[in-house]
């Protein structure tokens, strides 16, 4: 299982992710399976038939050590990893979604009101090519940087759904920061967060401001990828009382809890909608939540994703995204790829979300 939300990424990134990897140039010389791995691609090199050169054989190792022991880690090579930070910059635009990919494919989640939900892309769409490239068995910052580019450029993605192929051509253009939609029926109201941005905390604060804490309220996160790790942190914080933990990241170096601030939301008829495209910090809000039992949680198993990653660039311009951290919750206790149970079952095809949740938050 591999997963990543691209566009705006949706790797719970490290503070300081991207940074230079420094190593001593001479200090594999004292590790013998180093030289045994030097003296093995030196050995292919001279004897073995039609064999790859020496930068083609590293390519693969790294990327088979990633594909086998770090799910959410890859190897990105010069030109992978140059084309994925040119299509992070400011004059590059994309389509307005996010992508998650499992078992060697691409799933899209546009947002709403997006390019891409206009032209037609559902929820949970499988993304087949970009410009008539395939996707399958591409690295994933390969295909985040073939889907953005230029402002007023467009960019063609053939799409399945239900086993039936089709087209959409794109504009690219500039995105909408907006990541909380408030919408209410009857006595609930429906608080929609799309994906976390350094921006939703206050989107969010807004909207609470207004509402009347004595109605149900619900946070979807439904089809929600994941985003900003520490903004689903300080949400979390918003409907819990001060010093409440609500996960902790444990490395190679320690463990770190973090903690509730800012409580604002003192209502009790909280819950949570979720489902199997909920990932990343959206479980991050769901597990800080549930597990201090601030809110009760509907819909069917999210994502599974508690790790957060770091990307390391190499000195020949290439890079290594490598998991760093486990995420638990309050309890201690992780949901790397078993994702989170709800605890009130609801099909997404069903259409009574609302009424079950307002029955059940009484």
């Amino acid at each position: 299982m591999r997963f990543v939300a691209i566009i705006i990424l949706g790797l719970l990134l490290w503070p300081g992710a991207i940074c230079p990897a420094h190593a001593d140039s001479m200090a594999w010389t004292n590790n013998q399976a180093m030289l045994t791995f030097f003296e093995a691609v030196t050995k292919i090199k001279k004897h073995g038939l039609d064999s790859p050169g020496p930068g083609r054989i590293v390519t693969s190792a790294l990327k088979a050590y990633m594909e086998q022991y770090d799910p959410y880690g890859d190897y990105l090579s010069p030109a992978e990893y140059r084309e994925w930070k040119q299509a992070q910059s400011f004059r590059y635009y994309g389509v307005g979604m996010e992508i998650l990919q499992r078992d060697s494919r691409f799933y899209c989640l546009p947002r709403p009101d997006s390019q891409a939900q206009t032209a037609g892309i559902e929820q949970g769409d499988e993304l087949v090519a970009v410009d008539g490239q395939p996707v399958a068995s591409r690295s994933i910052y390969r295909v985040a940087g073939s889907i953005r580019g230029e402002k007023d450029t467009r960019v063609k993605l053939t799409m399945n759904r239900n086993s039936v192929v089709f087209q959409v051509n794109i504009e690219r253009g500039p995105l909408k920061d907006r990541s909380v939609w408030l919408s209410q029926t009857g006595r609930l109201d429906i608080l929609r967060i799309s994906h976390f941005t350094p921006q939703s905390l206050s989107e969010i604060k807004a909207v609470l401001g207004e509402l009347d804490q004595t109605r149900q309220l619900v946070l979807d996160l439904r089809n929600n990828p994941g985003g900003d790790l520490f903004a689903a942190v300080d949400i979390a914080g918003l409907f819990l009382p001060p010093g409440k933990k609500i996960i902790s990241i444990e490395t190679n170096t320690g463990k770190v809890d973090y903690t509730a601030k800012g409580q604002i939301w003192t209502g009790e008829r909280l819950g949570i909608w979720q489902n199997r495209f909920t990932a990343s910090a959206s479980e991050v809000l769901i597990i800080g939540l549930a597990d201090n039992l601030a809110a009760k949680s509907f819909g069917s198993t999210s994502y599974g994703k508690a790790l957060t990653q770091k990307v390391m660039e190499l000195s020949d311009g290439s890079a290594l995204v490598i998991s760093r951290g486990r995420i638990t919750g309050p309890r201690g206790i992780g949901w790397q790829n078993h994702g989170l149970t709800p605890m009130v079952r609801i099909q997404d095809s069903d259409n009574t979300w609302v009424q079950i949740t307002q029955q059940a938050l009484r």
